[in-house]
């Protein structure tokens, strides 16, 4: 897996429900990574997101 320099990296958080979304904004590919736990925490009311789809 690639690792993304952190100099062409802007953390962004967004807001979805009054809720922080983790997001970066890769400059160099103009592309944006979105955490899918945030989304998954913010979707489901998970106490722990990390493990909702393990079941």
């Amino acid at each position: 897996m690639k690792r993304m320099n952190q100099d062409k990296m802007h953390l962004i958080n967004k807001i979805f429900n009054n809720e922080a979304i983790r997001t970066v904004w890769d400059k160099e590919n103009e592309k944006y990574y979105i955490s899918v736990v945030d989304i998954v925490r913010v979707l489901t009311d998970s106490k722990n997101p990390r493990h909702y789809g393990m079941y």
